[in-house]
């Protein structure tokens, strides 16, 4: 695998189970959500005629978190 492939693990130690890797990928999504969420907000004061739309990526968000912790719940750990 490349470096790229698994860089985003780099902060995991050797012989980390699922949920170690688990509560890593998720902390890390939390951050980049929260990071562009404040760049949204930054540039939503900006515009006054986005909410809708701004709604509508939450949920759409929630849905596919939902939909990716399922498939994750229905993979073993070794």
């Amino acid at each position: 695998m490349s470096d790229d492939e698994t860089s985003h693990l780099s902060n995991l130690s050797d012989g980390a189970g699922c949920t170690e890797i688990w509560e890593h990928l998720s902390e890390q999504r939390a951050a980049a959500e929260a990071e562009a969420e404040s760049e949204s907000e930054t540039q939503g004061d900006a515009e006054t005629d986005g909410a809708d739309g701004a709604e509508s990526a939450e949920a759409t968000d929630s849905d596919e978190e939902s939909a990716e912790q399922d498939a994750a719940a229905e993979v073993p750990c070794p």
